[in-house]
C-alpha cells in the first residue's frame, strides 16, 4: 500500500493556474440527478474505485450541502450490491427529504459526538467510511479527525475533501485549511497514512482530496 506519513516533500496538487480553475468552475456547477454535487471528474472515479474495494457498509459524510453527493453514494452502494446506508450531516439540512439509502442528520461538524455518540458508531455496519466535507477549514477537519480516528477499525478511511485550497493559493481564507490539519493530524497519529495510490492516481494529488485518503493501518 503505498503510502507517506510526511506532506514536506508532497506537491498540493500537481494542477495549477488556469486549468485547476476550470476545473473548479465546472466542478461547483456539478450536479447529479439534477442536486447539487459539486464533485470533479478525478474524484467522481476515485471514490467509485475506493467504494468497489472497500466496500463500506455504512457511509458518515460530514458535510451534506444539497445532498447531492449522499444520493450518489447511496446509489453507487446499490448498483455494487452493497447493503449499505450513508448518513449526512450538516449544520442546515438540505431541502430534500431523507431516502431509502440515506439519512440526513442535523449537527456541527466541530461537535459530531452530539449528533454522532461513539455507541451509536460502534452499532453501526461495517467496514465504515468518513468522508469530511463540511466548511473546508482547519479547525472542523481537525475536529472530525480527532474524533473518529480512535473508534475506526484497522483497513477502514477518513477522507478529507478540499485540501485543493491550498493548491489554489486561497488556504489563508479557511485558517490553513484541510491540508494543515492533514499534517498535524498525521504528525501525532501514526496509526493513519496516506494512501498515494488514490491520491497519486492521475497524478500527483490530482484530486481535490489531496493527501486526503487516509487510511487506518
Amino acid at each position: 500500500m503505498p503510502n507517506s506519513n510526511s506532506l514536506s516533500h508532497r506537491p498540493p496538487s500537481a494542477l495549477t493556474g488556469s486549468l485547476l480553475n476550470s476545473i473548479q468552475s465546472g466542478t461547483l456547477r456539478y450536479t447529479y440527478r439534477d442536486v447539487v454535487m459539486q464533485k470533479n471528474p478525478f474524484d467522481v472515479a476515485l471514490y467509485q474505485k475506493l467504494l468497489w474495494q472497500l466496500k463500506p457498509r455504512t457511509i458518515i459524510e460530514i458535510g451534506s450541502n444539497a445532498g447531492g453527493s449522499a444520493l450518489w453514494f447511496s446509489d453507487l452502494m446499490t448498483l455494487f450490491g452493497i447493503e449499505g446506508h450513508v448518513h449526512s450531516l450538516d449544520i442546515r439540512m438540505p431541502s430534500m427529504p431523507s431516502g431509502r439509502g440515506f439519512t440526513f442528520h442535523a449537527g456541527d461538524g466541530r461537535k459530531v459526538a452530539q449528533t454522532f455518540s461513539p455507541e451509536w458508531i460502534a452499532s453501526l455496519p461495517r467496514p465504515l467510511l468518513v468522508i469530511e466535507d463540511a466548511d473546508h477549514t482547519c479547525e472542523t477537519t481537525a475536529a472530525v479527525q480527532a474524533y473518529f480516528a480512535p473508534l475506526m477499525h484497522a483497513g477502514e478511511y477518513i477522507v478529507v475533501e478540499d485540501a485543493i485550497v491550498t493548491a489554489m493559493g486561497v488556504e489563508h481564507l479557511f485558517d490553513g485549511g484541510p491540508r494543515r490539519a492533514i499534517e498535524a493530524f498525521l504528525s501525532t497519529n501514526s496509526a493513519f497514512e496516506i494512501d498515494t495510490s488514490y491520491c497519486d492516481y492521475f497524478g500527483p494529488n490530482v484530486t481535490w482530496n489531496a493527501d486526503g485518503f487516509l487510511r487506518r493501518r
